[in-house]
């Protein structure tokens, strides 16, 4: 079972989050949105100012999942990610 993290995400500002999961696998993988590295059971999400000034505002879902040797996929962690809206643009 995944363990639940729902973030917050600030439109227009840099991101940061790390979050705590065990048993998480050693990975470091690049997405369009953001950069994840995991190790040691910590994972750390970062989303640049641009990436969150192109995202809209509202809730959505989100997940982390991983994949063994032999290509099973584990979901580690999900959750709700609320983008706020900017009042400086």
């Amino acid at each position: 079972m995944a363990t639940i993290q729902n973030i917050t995400i600030d439109q227009d500002c840099d991101y940061t989050a790390t979050l705590r999961k065990t048993h998480l696998a050693t990975t470091s993988t690049s997405f369009t949105t953001a950069k994840v590295s995991a190790t040691d059971g910590t994972c750390s999400i970062t989303l640049t100012d641009a990436v969150t000034g192109a995202l809209s505002i509202g809730r959505y879902v989100w997940d982390l999942t991983t994949t063994d040797s032999s290509g099973l996929i584990t979901r580690r962690i999900e959750g709700r990610a609320t983008v706020t809206p900017s009042v400086s643009r």
